[in-house]
């Protein structure tokens, strides 16, 4: 009975279902781009209460539009339960916003406003606001990219087009921070804005300013989002673009997606953004749940600045950022000697610096059941070798640190804060940026090594930076190959294609240059402060080999920069963020044909 009378209302609503859902959609995008601009004018400039009361219906009518669009798009659908199923997340979204007009406009209140209140969050009034208007956003975001073809726009170089991804977000967050109610002085020069969303995209985390006491709660949310947005490591990109494109892949262009994936293919990964989505989002609560149990309430006025405290360092440690919205940081008093908080914020830019495809296969339910299963399956080749080597460079670098800092930044600490002391500054080294000793107090020979750990880098995918372990173990296993006079380059019983190790070489190479340019680059800009004696030529390579492989760690000399230096640094962290090999990719010359071979030639070589 309820299929005919289905039926029939289908039949009676066919004629006009194209018109209607047509008009919808081009009033969909006409709404979407006026509510992004409302929002942006709320929270960005100073309002008063009138303002503030006509932009809030505006954005209370956006709502109703869409709630208005989700009831004609379900009732033109054929078939409503598989609508549901579908659409299950703007199923959601509507459902909250049908709940809080109701509660808003008949009983003056907000359940979401009552559970920010519940948390402490008195202090912050528009938390609940934003956190809808925020959620609104994300489902708007969804929306413009759902089931639309973007095949004709974007047949370009996937090298490029996930350039262009970075520097429009880092245009953007700029032009965020650059709003009046966005820093405590009402407005930051235009190049310490940039530098700042440079910094945070690229989750380098050195600073010009201070983020604890320059910017507004407002302009530290911002910075979150686009140190969220930033970590979303380079895997998440190319496959968040292969989605949204839709072009397909074919062997060439699967050659190059494989640099961003360092995985066999890149065929058949139509939920990979989804699912590195959703293990960050778990590991990133699972580390905000303990930092916020170890994190003293005493330390803050409300519940709910613990509550984004803790929020803020787990989204950064993850993320690899070191950026805090603390003073100090991790040098704060309140926070230098707790350890079990340094060891959470430690695990957590172990997992972000590690790389997503590597925890896919060793964390994974499915890879573990396998491995139960088959007991002749491992770990896979890039697995181990990121696995191998990450280990030994903490290692290594903790053995460094710990003999030659033992009567330096670690004289009077308890053995377990020498312990977590160590293992935390070799690790931060490589990819992080937080720091829990003052960097520029450590030895020469300290620093020169850590020189060496931040040029190694992270693993590749993952939102650290670097020339990555991946590649420092294939040139090491490439020299040591070299030296036994083998043919082929050998690690971990298997043979690595000549193809590879000449990649990983031009990486070298192009890092190297790259470092070598930005040096000398600001050695020019900063030769007074050179000749003064304000900075030293070790500060100059540290600061820049920091910025370009994305660390985030200074000697203190970052504030002090000229503002052609602050340029020279953001190229570093823009260029880090992105790969050299990329732009390599996208600057070198077109080759037609492979197939082809110049006669051999022989030289000396050493």
């Amino acid at each position: 009975m309820l299929d005919q009378i289905r039926e029939q209302i289908n039949l009676k609503l066919y004629d006009s279902k194209n018109r209607v859902t047509s008009l919808f959609s081009w009033l969909h995008i006409l709404v979407a781009v006026s509510m992004i601009g409302v929002l942006i004018y709320y929270y960005g400039f100073p309002l008063d209460d009138d303002e503030k009361y006509a932009l809030l219906r505006v954005i209370e009518y956006s709502f109703g539009f869409y709630v208005l669009r989700y009831i004609v798009k379900f009732v033109y659908d054929y078939s409503p339960k598989d609508f549901l199923r579908r659409n299950w997340f703007e199923s959601v979204v509507i459902l909250l916003l049908i709940v809080e007009g109701i509660a808003y406009n008949f009983f003056n209140t907000m359940f979401i406003s009552r559970f920010f209140v519940w948390l402490g969050f008195e202090g912050f009034g528009d938390v609940s606001n934003i956190f809808v208007q925020l959620f609104f956003i994300i489902y708007i975001a969804a929306e413009v990219f759902k089931k639309r073809d973007f095949h004709m726009w974007f047949k370009i170089h996937p090298g490029l087009l996930f350039t262009f991804s970075i520097l429009g977000i880092i245009l953007i967050g700029a032009g965020l921070l650059l709003l009046p109610e966005m820093s405590t002085s009402g407005r930051i020069p235009f190049t310490d804005a940039l530098f700042t969303s440079a910094s945070s995209v690229s989750v380098t985390g050195l600073m010009t300013v201070d983020v604890s006491a320059d910017f507004t709660f407002k302009g530290q949310l911002v910075i979150l989002l686009l140190i969220q947005v930033g970590g979303l490591n380079t895997i998440a990109f190319a496959a968040l673009y292969l989605l949204v494109a839709k072009f397909g892949i074919g062997v060439k262009q699967d050659e190059i997606m494989e640099d961003y994936v360092n995985n066999e293919s890149f065929l058949g990964t139509s939920n990979m953004f989804a699912k590195i989505v959703l293990w960050t989002l778990i590991i990133e609560f699972i580390g905000f749940l303990l930092i916020f149990a170890l994190l003293d309430p005493a330390m803050f006025p409300t519940t709910g600045d613990h509550f984004f405290q803790s929020i803020f360092y787990a989204i950064s440690g993850f993320n690899n950022a070191g950026i805090t919205v603390m003073s100090d940081g991790m040098m704060n008093e309140a926070v230098l000697h707790n350890y079990g908080f340094h060891s959470v914020v430690m695990i957590l830019f172990f997992l972000g610096g590690f790389g997503m495809i590597y925890l896919f296969d060793i964390l994974d339910p499915r890879s573990i059941r396998e491995r139960m299963k088959m007991k002749w399956k491992g770990l896979q080749f890039g697995t181990k070798i990121t696995l191998f080597y990450t280990l030994l460079l903490l290692v290594l670098g903790a053995v460094v640190f710990f003999t030659l800092e033992y009567d330096r930044s670690l004289e009077g600490l308890p053995w377990y804060g020498k312990i977590v002391s160590t293992f935390f500054s070799s690790m931060t080294t490589r990819n992080a940026g937080f720091n829990t000793v003052d960097i520029g107090s450590l030895s020469l020979p300290v620093l020169v090594f850590f020189l060496f750990l931040m040029f190694v880098g992270a693993g590749s995918g993952s939102s650290g930076g670097g020339i990555r372990v991946s590649t420092f173990g294939i040139m090491v296993s490439s020299v040591l190959s070299t030296i036994r006079r083998k043919p082929y380059t050998e690690m971990f019983k298997r043979t690595i294609s000549n193809d590879l190790v000449l990649k990983a070489y031009s990486i070298f190479i192009f890092f190297i240059v790259g470092n070598l340019i930005g040096i000398f680059a600001l050695l020019i800009t900063e030769q007074e402060a050179l000749e003064s004696g304000a900075f030293s030529l070790i500060d100059i390579i540290f600061e820049h080999v920091s910025a370009a492989s994305t660390v985030g760690l200074s000697t203190g000399l970052t504030p002090e920069l000229t503002t052609a230096g602050k340029y020279v640094i953001i190229v570093a962290m823009f260029i880090g963020r992105v790969g050299t090999l990329t732009l390599a990719y996208l600057l070198g010359k077109q080759v037609l044909s492979k197939n082809y071979k110049y006669p051999s030639g022989h030289t000396m070589v050493g």
